[in-house]
């Protein structure tokens, strides 16, 4: 379960005005991943499918991508996707941090011992400097710097999960049951019943496996 848009669906756009010696007008509104966790921490750590399985599908292919995540989660806005879309940075550290905050957070949801190496990671690097910001349309968004927007945005992602991770909230983190998803979400149902990521997608797999199995048995 990958959670994204299929190649061939149509693809959304958003107009913007030009910015200086750019041709490109547009930002792709193609989804990279649903944002159904409750949470920007553990919304960046669902970026990857299957992500209990031995080998995740990655859905940040690229740079771009990445950017478009972080501007339709609204971390960052149109013109900070623009302006960092000619600064490309190697995303091998956005994921190291991705894949540690998601394992402390899988932890959690699972009842288990959580690695001291892990929150030792997270908690040397939340104090790292953080975007600037800025204010457009009564929006206010993170603008970070170009030659250090990975680090920076990394800051950002890192204290929202250590404040999540220290809050009474942690006891509300869940992980779908569906298959290998594994994806995290705060679970705000009465008496925390809720088990997958979205009802529409890994629930309805699990009804549809249910009544096949139902099937075959009569």
């Amino acid at each position: 379960m990958t959670k994204l848009i299929s190649p061939g669906a149509a693809t959304r756009t958003v107009k913007r005005s030009p910015l200086r010696g750019s041709a490109k007008n547009f930002i792709p509104r193609k989804l990279i991943a649903h944002q159904v966790a409750g949470h920007l921490a553990l919304d960046f750590c669902n970026t990857a499918g299957e992500h209990r399985a031995e080998r995740p599908d990655e859905l940040w292919r690229d740079w771009e991508s990445f950017l478009r995540w972080a501007a339709q989660a609204g971390v960052i806005g149109p013109e900070s996707y623009f302006e960092l879309l000619r600064y490309p940075e190697p995303l091998a550290e956005i994921i190291r941090f991705r894949e540690t905050i998601y394992r402390v957070g899988l932890a959690i949801a699972d009842a288990r011992p959580i690695s001291a190496h892990d929150i030792e990671f997270i908690r040397e690097r939340v104090n790292a400097p953080r975007p600037a910001i800025e204010f457009r349309n009564h929006a206010i968004r993170w603008h970070p710097a170009r030659l250090h927007a990975s680090a920076q945005l990394c800051a950002v992602f890192t204290g929202e999960a250590l404040s999540l991770f220290c809050s009474p909230m942690a006891e509300r983190i869940g992980a779908c049951e569906g298959g290998n998803c594994g994806w995290l979400f705060l679970d705000q149902s009465r008496g925390k019943r809720r088990r997958w990521c979205d009802m529409n997608d890994c629930g309805n797999r699990e009804k549809a496996r249910r009544y096949y199995e139902k099937q075959k048995g009569l």
